[in-house]
Parts: C-alpha cells; sequence; structure tokens
C-alpha cells in the first residue's frame, strides 16, 4: 500500500508539489512567526528586568506603585540576610528610587533619582553598558551618572558639579553637590531624559536614613525561578509589611503585552491551517473526481471499502510528511539566518519611552511551539482528507465503471 499510494502521490506531480509548497511555506511562515513573537518577548522581558526592575524585589506592601516603591524598609537587612542566602540568587542589591531635583548653574529639572550599590548594579543591570563618556559610579564617592538629554538641558559636562535635592527623612528638603562621573545614553526618553544615578551611601546620607533602603532587587541564575523564589521568600519574610515579588507583577504592562501578541498569534495560526486544510481538502476532491473509474476496478478486483479509505489516507499521511519536512527545513534556516544576522524592526521606538530597547531582533528557535505546529499541519492534512476518502469508501463499483 506504501508504495501504491507514494506511485499515486507523485502521479500528478505539479499538483503534488504545489500541494507540497502550500503546506511548507504556510509551515515555515508559523515557525517565523512563533520565533519572531517569541524573540520579541525575550528581548523585551531581557531589557525591562535587565535596565530596571531585575528579577525578583523585595519593598513594602503599601506602596503605591510597585515599580517606584514611596515608602521605605527601616530595617532591610532580614530580607537582604535571606536574599543572601538564597542559592537561586545570583546578585542583590540595596536601592532607593526617589523623585527630586537635580540643578545645575542654568536651570532645575525633576528627575528619578536611583541610588544603588555601585558594584552590585554593574550585575542586576546593564546600565553601565550604555555609558558613552566618563566612567560608572564607584562605591564611597559623590558621583552622578545621568543621561544624554538631561544632562544638555541641565548643560553639564563631565567634571562639572550638580545639586540633588529630595525630601530627607525629618521633613527638610536636603541638598547636596555631586560630580558628573558618567553620561549614558540609552535611546530611550525616560532613561535619558528624567532618571540620575548616584552611590546609596551618597542618598542615605542626604536623606539622613542610614542603613535604610526602599527595595532590595535581585538577579537570579535562571529568570525562569523568578515566581518560585518570589513564593519562597514571601513566605518566609512572613505576614509582616515586607514582601517579595517577581518581575511579573511589577512589569504588568509587559504581561498584558504578551497575551496581546499570544492572542494575534494564535488568530494567525488558525488561518494558515485553515488555508493549509481547504488545499488538501481541494487537492483531494480533485483527485476523487478524477479516479472514480480507477477506484472501481479495484473495487471490482476486491478491494474493500476501507482498504480505498487508507490508501487515500495513507497518500494525504504521506503528502504530509513530505510538506513538514519541507516547512520544517524552510523555518529552521529562516530562523537560523535571522538568529545571526538578527531582524530590523521598528519595536524600538515604540518602546524607547519606557526602556532601553533595540531596533533589532536576534531569532531564537521556540522548539515547543515549533513541534505543535508542525503536529498540527500533519493532523490538519490528514483531517481534510476524510470527508473525501469516505466519499471513495462508499462508491459503487458498477456505478464507478461508467465514470468517465
Amino acid at each position: 500500500m506504501l508504495r501504491l499510494a507514494w506511485r499515486n502521490v507523485w502521479r500528478n506531480r505539479r499538483r503534488s508539489l504545489i500541494n507540497v509548497a502550500a503546506m511548507g511555506f504556510g509551515l515555515a511562515a508559523i515557525m517565523f512567526g512563533q520565533s519572531m513573537m517569541r524573540s520579541l518577548q525575550f528581548q523585551l522581558i531581557e531589557k525591562a528586568t535587565g535596565s530596571f526592575t531585575g528579577h525578583v524585589r523585595i519593598e513594602r506592601r503599601d506602596v503605591d506603585e510597585l515599580k517606584f516603591p514611596d515608602k521605605f524598609m527601616t530595617d532591610p537587612e532580614p530580607a537582604a540576610s535571606l536574599l543572601a542566602a538564597d542559592p537561586r540568587v545570583l546578585v542583590w542589591g540595596r536601592r532607593i528610587h526617589l523623585t527630586g531635583l537635580v540643578s545645575s548653574a542654568n536651570m532645575s529639572l525633576g528627575a528619578l533619582i536611583c541610588a544603588v550599590e555601585p558594584d552590585k548594579e554593574r550585575l542586576i543591570t546593564n546600565m553601565a553598558s550604555y555609558l558613552k563618556e566618563g566612567r560608572y559610579l564607584e562605591p564611597g564617592t559623590k558621583g552622578i551618572v545621568m543621561g544624554r538629554k538631561i544632562a544638555g538641558r541641565l548643560d553639564v559636562r563631565v567634571g562639572e558639579k550638580v545639586v540633588l535635592m529630595a525630601q530627607a527623612a525629618d521633613g527638610s528638603m536636603g541638598a547636596e553637590a555631586f560630580r558628573l562621573v558618567g553620561i549614558h545614553e540609552t535611546g530611550s526618553e525616560s532613561f535619558d531624559g528624567q532618571m540620575v544615578w548616584i552611590p546609596l551611601s551618597a542618598m542615605q546620607e542626604l536623606l539622613g536614613r542610614p542603613g535604610q533602603a526602599n527595595e532590595l532587587a535581585a538577579r537570579l541564575k535562571n529568570i525562569e525561578q523568578a515566581d518560585a523564589a518570589a513564593a519562597d521568600l514571601d513566605a518566609k519574610l512572613g505576614p509582616g509589611n515586607i514582601g517579595a515579588m517577581s518581575w511579573k507583577k511589577i512589569d504588568k504592562e509587559i504581561i498584558g503585552i504578551q497575551a496581546f501578541q499570544d492572542g494575534l498569534l494564535t488568530i494567525v495560526l488558525i488561518v494558515v491551517f485553515i488555508i493549509v486544510a481547504l488545499g488538501i481538502l481541494n487537492t483531494q476532491l480533485m483527485s476523487l473526481f478524477e479516479r472514480v473509474r480507477e477506484f472501481g476496478v479495484l473495487m471490482a478486483m476486491g478491494a474493500r471499502p476501507r482498504w480505498i479509505v487508507r490508501l487515500l489516507i495513507v497518500e494525504s499521511a504521506l503528502l504530509g510528511l513530505v510538506g513538514t519536512a519541507f516547512g520544517l527545513a524552510v523555518g529552521s534556516a529562516l530562523i537560523g539566518h535571522f538568529g545571526r544576522c538578527g531582524l530590523a524592526l521598528p519595536v524600538g521606538d515604540a518602546f524607547k519611552y519606557f526602556m532601553p530597547f533595540p531596533s533589532v531582533i536576534f531569532l531564537r528557535p521556540s522548539w515547543g511551539m515549533h513541534s505543535f505546529a508542525c503536529a498540527t499541519v500533519f493532523l490538519v492534512t490528514l483531517l481534510a482528507t476524510l470527508p473525501p476518502a469516505l466519499r471513495a469508501g462508499r462508491l459503487k463499483p458498477s456505478e464507478a465503471l461508467r465514470h468517465v
């Protein structure tokens, strides 16, 4: 039956090649879309967590905004000890994020002041990699790093001084002079035009809050463990006013973008599967009408209807295997090529206000999704051939032999 089915598949070579091409290019398009969506989501998560959020955070539960906590932990050391003892944590650091005023001799601007432990922050985030002038922060100094846009508005250069002002613990306005040691350029409006970075110790001194922080940020060895690690840390912290959370709870907009993209991809997949199914159904119906007399001869020679049905299903299975293999090869080649060279997309412009984001996406294979797509295309091929196969099985030999 296999040999006969294989010969039947290639009896009409052009039609079979058209079907193989339709299945193959459809599957390749599905794989490309899956890879592009997953790669975009991966880079979005990497940039969000790697430029600001971190993988896991510990902060007060009663803050108004999780991403920018506005309340202080007066004693963050018990939580810090939990992070230090967790084997899943690669590095962690204390932070203070607070709105304030940065002033030069020419003007004053509102800014988000990010006070960090410089040595640890280099590993938690990648902001040091965006430096274009000067150097990064050093512990125990009163240096400041800012974006090129805010530096341009203030009209300051590396080596010059600015004054930071923020509300201190006693309600007064704390002020301190800092020397500009570095200028970064990320391409993000908010990062380059609204944020400044100083050492944590200098911020604690300015605010009169020794040893205090309003968040602890951690980078894990594996981001996939973020939910489990946050849940474990939260349970160990107990029912008090301090809790742990993963990046998914902080960057909710990214989860929303993922859900939207996944829904859009599902719609595209359904459309492609329907097109493949209609193509196979059309091919098999045409094949049925052309081979009615042939089926009549086979039945007259003793072939049972079930044998005819199985023959057509095997033919479709062989056609599906060839089409799936072709699509898998083309899709893998496309993903491999754009994984090495990158795919230029205008997504950087869409996200640049919120975070640094490149306009080149390097595709990554998602073999779980690709395997599902291959299996679905093959299954659709088999299902599409059932109506003509069952119709062929119901043919009567006497009528089929008279068919012209």
